[in-house]
């Protein structure tokens, strides 16, 4: 004789789904969190590179030229742009694309492209006629005349400026010099190149950029004795200002 025995099978109760529901989406926000910041742990490291080169690039130019830094902004009637390269500067010292973009810019993509705008080819900006120019997601601030005479800059806060106003005066054109032209000078900014950090053309434009806020998180900093250096949002100040420009470190 066989007895009906009960199932022991039954379903899952709601509060149980619920709870599995609940640690999926935990262990899933978790692992975007852990993700989005190595993400941005790799661009930094990806910047302090990229601008480390650019400054032995730049260091190498001058060891050829008299210790004189080499013009790295591409002139214009208008005196450039830090951030403007022309293209035989590009090549003959062999900045490569990847070199000349970080993967933390939204809109300037590491193939060279502007993605906000069209994907404009920014690597190969213009043709003859507009200059032969490249466009980089890091400024270059060496000896850039529009940065250095009639007091265009924005000063150091006083306490600083008073500490080296006598170390920045330039005996050959009078001027207090703001940014390095050649090696071993003694500047307000011994900088030579920063992320992209600016308000250019109604654009906010930036590598460590918050959207909505439309604010820097922060910046890299490369001086000229080789080291970088991460500058946290709230030491980002204005610069340098000009009719549709203003630039931020």
């Amino acid at each position: 004789m066989r007895l009906n025995t009960p199932s022991c099978r039954r379903g899952f109760t709601l509060v149980e789904v619920l709870v599995v529901v609940a640690i999926i989406m935990t262990l899933a926000a978790a692992s975007f969190v852990a993700v989005g910041k190595m993400t941005i742990a790799a661009h930094k490291a990806g910047s302090v590179s990229d601008i480390k080169q650019l400054s032995v690039i730049s260091t190498t130019g001058a060891a050829d030229n008299n210790n004189i830094f080499p013009q790295a902004h591409f002139v214009t009637e208008n005196g450039g742009l830090p951030f403007w390269f022309s293209w035989e500067w590009r090549d003959q010292y062999r900045v490569t694309q990847d070199m000349a973009y970080n993967g933390a810019n939204e809109c300037w993509t590491k193939d060279g492209k502007d993605r906000c705008d069209n994907n404009r080819d920014i690597w190969n900006y213009g043709g003859v006629d507009e200059g032969s120019s490249s466009l980089f997601s890091y400024a270059c601030v060496i000896d850039d005349p529009v940065w250095t005479d009639g007091g265009e800059f924005l000063p150091p806060e006083p306490a600083e400026w008073a500490r080296l106003q006598d170390d920045v005066y330039n005996e050959d054109d009078d001027t207090y010099r703001w940014t390095p032209s050649r090696m071993g000078q003694k500047v307000a900014y011994p900088v030579l190149w920063v992320d992209l950090a600016v308000d250019w053309n109604n654009r906010t434009l930036g590598n460590y950029l918050e959207k909505k806020e439309k604010r820097f998180t922060g910046v890299h900093v490369g001086f000229m004795d080789g080291h970088v250096e991460w500058r946290e949002r709230a030491r980002v100040r204005k610069r340098f200002s000009r009719p549709g420009l203003t630039l931020y470190w």
